[in-house]
């Protein structure tokens, strides 16, 4: 398959797949100034921030699209260069587990103490879920959610989960020829509603709205 010679995404629509959500921490100041991330070129400002974030996205769309997907292996240390290459620039934990328990609302992701196991299974879950161009759409759909909602649990990184694993996700499609998921298509509740969903190991929510956007 030819690879795009230029990602045809605005940035606006960068802008809507980052999602940019912050956790709370076990600790109250691992990784923050006041309520900003401490990174490496000092923002401060959190829109600023964002919006570094956001160019850096792009960045590593058009990075890793430009690869040859043949050469790439699926697995958890792709999946953690993926994270590396996007937020190296701004933060020295890019590409690392993180070493602090995170949570959103009354949702706990894994605890850091199990991520080391967690991770193993993920790779596990990545292995035996890889799409393949025999497929159905449905039994593709299928995988990719058990991928996104199984990672989703698990939350591995310090921040940007989500945007990564939607490019290994954006990725992985591509290899096998699908188009971008339209991460951000409405209804805009919709993604957030499956991913609830598939925190209590109910897939067919996040099954559904992926089966809804693959696009050869």
């Amino acid at each position: 398959m030819p690879v795009p010679k230029k990602i045809t995404l605005s940035l606006e629509s960068y802008k809507n797949m980052a999602g940019h959500s912050r956790y709370n921490v076990s600790d109250k100041k691992a990784g923050l100034k006041g309520k900003i991330l401490d990174n490496k070129l000092g923002v401060r400002n959190q829109k600023e921030l964002d919006d570094a974030e956001t160019i850096l996205l792009s960045d590593a769309y058009e990075f890793f699209l430009s690869k040859n997907p043949k050469q790439i292996k699926f697995d958890v240390k792709f999946l953690f260069s993926i994270h590396k290459y996007f937020l190296e620039t701004l933060y020295k934990w890019a590409g690392q587990a993180r070493e602090v328990d995170i949570s959103r609302g009354k949702m706990m992701f894994a605890s850091v103490n199990y991520l080391p196991s967690a991770l193993k299974y993920l790779d596990q879950i990545f292995k035996e879920n890889q799409p393949q161009r025999k497929n159905t759409k449905s039994s593709m759909a299928g995988k990719i959610a058990i991928i996104h909602n199984e990672f989703n649990v698990i939350h591995p990184f310090r921040d940007g989960n989500g945007r990564t694993i939607r490019l290994f996700i954006d990725l992985l499609l591509y290899s096998v020829g699908f188009k971008l998921v339209d991460w951000n298509s409405k209804p805009k509740n919709e993604y957030i509603h499956a991913c609830i969903k598939g925190a209590v190991g109910n897939h067919k929510p996040m099954s559904d709205f992926i089966l809804k956007r693959l696009k050869k």
